[in-house]
This record gives structure tokens, C-alpha cells and sequence, in this order.
């Protein structure tokens, strides 16, 4: 297997993890800086070749499907990644599977003019192609669409730099009904024989109806044995439509009460975004790199007889938009780890060009836990730090 390094991040679990396995990695200008000029490095005509006798790759970060769509456009993985990273793409790829739901491809120029009799309420609208939160806003009614429309042309405005038009792309977005559910972030990966291979589940807790953002995961093996196989049921029938390979992938589906696996998006080629797939790491010992390059399945039932039912957070701790730039001066990070009772790991991030302000780990004795509750509904005010 080979890598693809790119920004805005790579975690030290990742870079020891290719040390220590001496995987290959593309030669590039983010590689080059963590890596030095070691052997580790191929240049991007071998890595091309290697490709083409084994096409089997693994990136951090979306940045690089820019270069895989120049580069190995031989293969038939620019057309997969299209088809899993554009929304509107995958939704009509799992037309026959959901026959009856809504959704509808709308450019950005045409969102200001639309009108509520246009509309079926309540819906979800996003860019087609995104990363994160950015842009993703609930809708409940007319009244609500017209304060979320300028709110959409406002925040396009102001984050349309943070990412490259192949991960962010503001130009088109996609309308759909709102799915009903708890919803999952799961890492995994279709093996060579296009088997799907689950390696963490992530339980997203929303502050209400209206929250979209990403503050709050939790994992357990008790969580991941209860939605394993309703999954890997669905992602078999994915894996048949859309005819996948040695392919890693992130995807966040909703359950209903009912048991209906309903998915949200797939993310191609990575698994947890800023390299978030590493909770894994500390939650079971499980590490998602090594297992999809060498192909491994996790026991459940030995890791939870390790790890019981401890719960274990990833908090993402986003800037929202209604943060004054102007006045910001940065934020208090160890008064964030004070409000935790044991802290794994906290990643700070550059929070002006990322809009994110750290990646916090930490473990808990339930998933109710008061300390999620309170900062999954804190304005993070206590923690900002102004001039």
C-alpha cells in the first residue's frame, strides 16, 4: 500500500505508523516536510507505476484528489472518488435503493432566487462537494429559509479558502430531506475481493433538530458491535452498486427506530478527517492504517474483553462564523482540558486558516457523560481569548 500526505494535517500516530511499517509515500512538498528526503519517498512517476500493478492507496486528506485526478487518470479510481465525494453523484447512485427520497442539485448562483414554494420542508442544504460542516445548514420552514439564505452566501464567502475546490466547492449544492435517525461516522475499507471491513464507529450526538456541526463523538466496542452488521449489510449493497476495491472510506449513515441504515455521505480514499480515525487507537488499540494495509479485521469480542465498555470522545472544537475575527486573539486550551476529567490527547489547530480550533480526546465513563453535555452546547465563549 502507499500513502498520500497532504494538509492541513498529519498526526503523529500516522507518521510513526509509516516509519515503522517503512510504507512508501508519495513524493510531495507536505511529505518532503515530515519526512525529510528518507526512503520512505517515491517520486510521483513511480508512485504512478506501483499504482498500476497495485492500485492500493490510503490519503490523510482530501487535498489530494487533486493530484490523483491528474495523475492516474488511467485508472478507473478518479471516477470512484467523483462518485463518492460529489453528493448529488452518490445520491443518484443510490436512487434505486432509496427510490423515495428527496433531493435536488441547486448551483449557488440560483440560491438567493429560490423561493419557499420551490422547496419541500424540512431539509438539509450543503455543498455538493464539502468537508466538515462548512456550509451545511438544517431548514425547518419558510421562515427559517429566509434567515438560513443569507447566512449560506455569507459563510461561502468566508470559507471558500480554506480548502481546494475539490474538497470545498462552493459552486454547487445539494437539497434533500432531512433523515431521521441516530447517526454514525464508521472508518472502513473494501478489501480485494470488494468485502466490506468495519474498523471504528463513531456515535454523533447533535445538540437538536437544528445542529449540524461536528462537536461530539463517542466510541465503544459496545457501540460498535451494536451497528456493525445493520451496516455491513448496507455496505454490501453499496459495495455492489458502485464496484469497489482495496478502498478505504469514511461514511455517516443515520439508523432509524426501525433499524433502516440511511446513509449521509461517503468520503473516498481516508477515514476520519485530520486524522480523527486515530480515536481508534486509543479507544481499542486498534490502528486503522495497519489493518487496511495489511488487510486485517478486528475481534470485537476479544478487543471488549480488553477494553469492557469504557466510552471514549473526540470533541471537534469548530470556530463558528458568528466569532468575531476582528477581535479574537486565541483561545484558552488548557482551560478546555480542565473541563475534562482525563485527557487523551488535545491537537491544536491553526484556527484562522482552518476555521477549527483543536481536536480534543478523551475518555469518559458513559456516554451522557456531564462533560459532554457541556461543551457539546457551550458557545465556547468561556474558552476565547479577545484583544
Amino acid at each position: 500500500m502507499m500513502f498520500i500526505l497532504d494538509k492541513p494535517y498529519v498526526s503523529k500516530v500516522l507518521l510513526d505508523t509509516i516509519k515503522r511499517n517503512n510504507y512508501p509515500v508519495l513524493d510531495n512538498e507536505m511529505a518532503r516536510e515530515l519526512l525529510g528526503t528518507g526512503s520512505h519517498l517515491i517520486s510521483p512517476e513511480r508512485f504512478a507505476d506501483r499504482f498500476r500493478s497495485k492500485p492500493v492507496i490510503y490519503t490523510n486528506s482530501e487535498n489530494a484528489v487533486a493530484w490523483i485526478n491528474e495523475n492516474l487518470m488511467f485508472s478507473d479510481i478518479v471516477e470512484k472518488v467523483d462518485l463518492f465525494k460529489n453528493k448529488v453523484k452518490f445520491r443518484d447512485l443510490l436512487s434505486g435503493m432509496f427510490p423515495d427520497f428527496f433531493y435536488q442539485e441547486v448551483l449557488f448562483h440560483e440560491i438567493e432566487a429560490l423561493r419557499a414554494k420551490d422547496l419541500q420542508f424540512p431539509f438539509i442544504i450543503k455543498p455538493a462537494v464539502g468537508f466538515f460542516s462548512l456550509g451545511v445548514h438544517y431548514v425547518e420552514d419558510e421562515n427559517s429559509w429566509k434567515t438560513v439564505r443569507p447566512q449560506i452566501i455569507a459563510e461561502m464567502q468566508k470559507v471558500r479558502d480554506y480548502y481546494p475546490d475539490d474538497v470545498l466547492n462552493t459552486h454547487s449544492f445539494i437539497i434533500e430531506e432531512v433523515i431521521e435517525g441516530i447517526e454514525y461516522a464508521i472508518d472502513g475499507y473494501y478489501n480485494a475481493e470488494g468485502e466490506p471491513v468495519i474498523l471504528n464507529v463513531l456515535k454523533h450526538y447533535f445538540a437538536g433538530a437544528e445542529d449540524v456541526s461536528d462537536r461530539v463523538y463517542v466510541t465503544s466496542v459496545p457501540i460498535v458491535k451494536e451497528i456493525s452488521e445493520k451496516v455491513r449489510k448496507f455496505l454490501i449493497s453499496l459495495g455492489r452498486l458502485a464496484v469497489v476495491s482495496n478502498f478505504p472510506f469514511h461514511i455517516e449513515v443515520r439508523i432509524d427506530k426501525n433499524g433502516k441504515v440511511v446513509p449521509v455521505e461517503l468520503n473516498p480514499l481516508r477515514f476520519a478527517g485530520w486524522c480523527c480515525t486515530d480515536i481508534s487507537v486509543f479507544a481499542y488499540g486498534v490502528n486503522t492504517y495497519e489493518y487496511f494495509a495489511e488487510s486485517r479485521e478486528p475481534h470485537w469480542d476479544e478487543i471488549g474483553e480488553i477494553c469492557g465498555d469504557r466510552v471514549y470522545a473526540m470533541i471537534v472544537v469548530e470556530k463558528s462564523s458568528k466569532i468575531d475575527d476582528s477581535m479574537l486573539l486565541g483561545f484558552n486550551y488548557e482551560k478546555l482540558k480542565s473541563s475534562f476529567t482525563h485527557v487523551l490527547e488535545l491537537r491544536e489547530t491553526d484556527f484562522v486558516k482552518y476555521g477549527v480550533f483543536c481536536f480534543l480526546f478523551a475518555e469518559t465513563d458513559r456516554e451522557d457523560a456531564p462533560e459532554l453535555k457541556a461543551i457539546l452546547n457551550s458557545d465556547l465563549s468561556e474558552y476565547l481569548l479577545y484583544c
